[in-house]
C-alpha cells in the first residue's frame, strides 16, 4: 500500500571535513595535557585555557546543530504525520483483539460449564451403576443361599426317600422324592438367578470404572495464523505490604528498586542534615567554566 505522493529531499549544509574536526580535538587535548597545576599563576592560567576549550566545544556543537536540526525537523514532520493514522490503526486492532479474545473467553468458560455438568453427570451415573451393582451382588448372594437351602434341603428328601424305600413304605417314599424333586429344581432356578445376578454385578462394575465424561470443545475456530496464548504476570496491589515482604526476605530484594529522583533532590535541599536510614548524602565537586 503506497501513501507516499511526493518525497521532499531535505537540503543539509555542507559536513565539515572529519580531519579538520579531529585538528580541533588534537588542539584541545594537546592543551589539556600540557598544562600542570602547581600554583596560583598556572590555576588562573589553567581557567583561561579552560575556558578557551569550552568555547570550542561551543562552536563544535552548534556546527552539529546546524546540521542535525533540519534534519530533526524533517523526521518530526514525518512523525507528527503518521502519528495519528498509525494510533488509530492501532487502536482498532486492539479493539478487533479484544473482541477476539472476549469471545475466546466466554467460549472457554461456557465449554468449562459444560465440561462440568458433563463430568458431573458421569459421576451420578458412576454412583448409579456402583449402587445398583451393590443390590444386585446382595441379590446374587440372596441367591447363592436359596440355592444352598435348597440343596441342602434336597439332599434331606433324597435322603428320607432312601429310607422310605428300605422301609418298604412307598407312599413316604413317592412324597420325599417329589419332596426332592423341587427342592432341585428350586436350587437350579436359584443358582441359574445367582449367575445371572453376578453377570450384571460384573457388567456395572466395569461400565463405572470406566465411565468418563466427553470432552467438551470450545466453538472459538482455529485459524492458521491466529493463535491465543495466556500468559501469567502480576502486579502490586499493596506496597507497604510487599516492602514487609521483602524485608523478612531479602532474597527477593531485587523486587525493589530505589526512586533515586526524589532522594537526590532531598539531599539537595537537605545537605548534610539528610538523615535517611540505608542512603548517604555525600557532595560532588565540579567546575563551570562560561564563555567570556
Amino acid at each position: 500500500m503506497e501513501l507516499v505522493e511526493e518525497i521532499r529531499p531535505t537540503t543539509l549544509p555542507a559536513l565539515p571535513q572529519k580531519a579538520a574536526l579531529e585538528k580541533v580535538a588534537d588542539s584541545v587535548n594537546a592543551v589539556a595535557n600540557s598544562i600542570t597545576i602547581n600554583s596560583p599563576a598556572m590555576y588562573e592560567i589553567a581557567v583561561e585555557e579552560l575556558t578557551d576549550l569550552q568555547r570550542k566545544v561551543d562552536d563544535l556543537t552548534e556546527q552539529r546543530f546546524k546540521i542535525t536540526r533540519p534534519m530533526d525537523a524533517s523526521k518530526k514532520e514525518v512523525m507528527d504525520l503518521f502519528r495519528g493514522p498509525i494510533e488509530r490503526c492501532e487502536a482498532s486492532i486492539a479493539f478487533l483483539k479484544k473482541l477476539m479474545l472476549d469471545y475466546v473467553t466466554a467460549e472457554k468458560k461456557r465449554a468449562a460449564e459444560a465440561q462440568r455438568i458433563a463430568d458431573e453427570q458421569a459421576r451420578q451415573e458412576r454412583l448409579r451403576l456402583e449402587n445398583e451393582a451393590r443390590d444386585q451382588q446382595a441379590a446374587a448372594d440372596q441367591k447363592v443361599r436359596e440355592a444352598q437351602a435348597a440343596a441342602e434341603k434336597a439332599a434331606a428328601a433324597t435322603k428320607a426317600a432312601e429310607e422310605a424305600t428300605a422301609a418298604g413304605d412307598v407312599e413316604a417314599a413317592n412324597k420325599a422324592s417329589a419332596e426332592a424333586l423341587a427342592a432341585n429344581q428350586v436350587q437350579a432356578a436359584a443358582h441359574a438367578d445367582a449367575q445371572v445376578a453376578h453377570a450384571r454385578v460384573t457388567l456395572n462394575q466395569t461400565i463405572a470404572s470406566v465411565m468418563t465424561a466427553p470432552v467438551v470443545a470450545s466453538a472459538a475456530p482455529k485459524i492458521a495464523g491466529v493463535s491465543t496464548s495466556e500468559r501469567w504476570t502480576a502486579e502490586v496491589t499493596d506496597l507497604l505490604t510487599l516492602i514487609k515482604f521483602v524485608a523478612a526476605n531479602p532474597q527477593y530484594i531485587t523486587f525493589l528498586q530505589a526512586n533515586m529522583t526524589p532522594i537526590k533532590q532531598m539531599a539537595t535541599s537537605l545537605k548534610a542534615n539528610m538523615k535517611i536510614d540505608g542512603v548517604r548524602a555525600f557532595p560532588q565537586a565540579g567546575i563551570t567554566a562560561r564563555r567570556k
